[in-house]
């Protein structure tokens, strides 16, 4: 099967002014130093996949700290308030209507697939029957009274309008009104991020999908990879939306259950992985910084196992990495299946950054040569 993915343009987003990576493989490896847009690419996928959902720009916008507070939502947005989301758009720029729009674009195994973020402003005006509707504004109207900032967002479906100030309130509805977070996008995608931060009611959920069916299995088989005692592992609690859910443990070697964050981070680094790439079937799996959590001696079977998963669910992997054992135990990994494991390491030449693809056969000689690509 091909990847879902072979070619990834993004123009306008954050660091990039235009980047072009193509001859993508089923599992690949994003590497480069610091500030040269590896989590970007990982954001862009997550964009795209999603429609633009408001649900994914919020967490975007609320990890890197540049969404807005519930003070500033319920008054008026100043110049600097639209500042912090027009952070979005290449340089950093100050919010204008006129500012270039951010596109990004894939050549999908299915069919491809386009996302336009433009800046805007919106005016709410009544209707013929009295009801209040978004209006597209010209111009830039800071100051004015009845005048929103935002984002129009364009897809494939149609087009949506999104003043910022609903970014978060929008997030914040119950899920059963908020029909673009659902399971139904363009092309299903779980991200993981740096530190492990993902809620422990986010993996209940992806549990309770996978719950005594195969996948189940192969998170234990993946749990083992740390430590083999290991025989099974479930989310127990919770009966509401605000209900505690807790990953618990069985193990040869223990008397009795025992929660998993007992066992440290590595292993709870690897559940959430594996988890997350179980629940990707026929999808996408982004996992920012890789390596995190976990000792290099456990890393090339992990990899392994990422690769076998990746094949038999049909997932493409995109996963970024500052270390050497990662990359190294990457390359033994790929070495080992049919499947295309490809290392992309972006640096910067001026204002541009570009992407350099190493093939299985590069990459090769790289670890063998030990060839800086961080």
């Amino acid at each position: 099967m091909k990847p879902k993915i072979g070619a990834l343009t993004i123009e306008g987003y954050r660091s990039f002014r235009h980047l072009q990576i193509n001859g993508l493989g089923r599992v690949n490896l994003i590497t480069g130093k610091n500030n040269t847009g590896k989590s970007s690419v990982l954001e862009a996928l997550r964009i795209l996949a999603s429609d633009g959902s408001p649900a994914v720009l919020h967490s975007i916008l609320r990890y890197r700290e540049e969404d807005i507070s519930d003070e500033e939502i319920a008054g008026q947005l100043a110049r600097e308030d639209a500042y912090r989301y027009s952070t979005l758009f290449n340089g950093f720029p100050e919010f204008s209507s006129q500012l270039k729009p951010i596109e990004i674009s894939t050549n999908a195994s299915n069919s491809p697939l386009r996302l336009v973020l433009e800046a805007a402003w919106f005016s709410e005006e009544p209707d013929e029957g009295g009801t209040r509707r978004l209006v597209l504004k010209q111009g830039d109207l800071f100051g004015e009274r009845e005048a929103f900032p935002g984002l129009i967002i364009k897809v494939a479906g149609g087009r949506r309008m999104l003043p910022f100030g609903r970014i978060g309130r929008y997030y914040r509805r119950p899920p059963w009104i908020r029909p673009d977070i659902t399971d139904k996008t363009s092309l299903p995608c779980v991200f993981v991020s740096p530190y492990g931060g993902e809620q422990t009611a986010t993996l209940g959920n992806m549990w309770d999908k996978i719950a005594l069916s195969e996948r189940e299995e192969d998170v234990v088989e993946a749990l083992r990879i740390i430590d083999p005692e290991i025989s099974a592992v479930s989310m127990i609690g919770g009966e509401g939306v605000r209900a505690r859910r807790t990953a618990i443990v069985r193990a040869d070697n223990l008397p009795c259950r025992v929660p998993l964050r007992s066992f440290g981070d590595g292993l709870n680094r690897l559940f959430g992985i594996i988890l997350s790439l179980v629940s990707a079937k026929d999808g996408l799996l982004l996992v920012d910084e890789f390596e995190n959590g976990m000792h290099h001696t456990v890393q090339l079977d992990v990899w392994r196992a990422i690769f076998r998963l990746a094949q038999k669910l049909d997932i493409q992997v995109f996963a970024t990495s500052h270390s050497w054992d990662s990359i190294e135990a990457f390359q033994k990994a790929a070495s080992e299946t049919p499947e295309d494991g490809v290392l992309v390491r972006l640096s910067r030449k001026g204002e541009d950054i570009v992407a350099t693809l190493f093939s299985e056969e590069e990459l090769a000689v790289v670890a063998r040569e030990r060839i800086e690509v961080r």
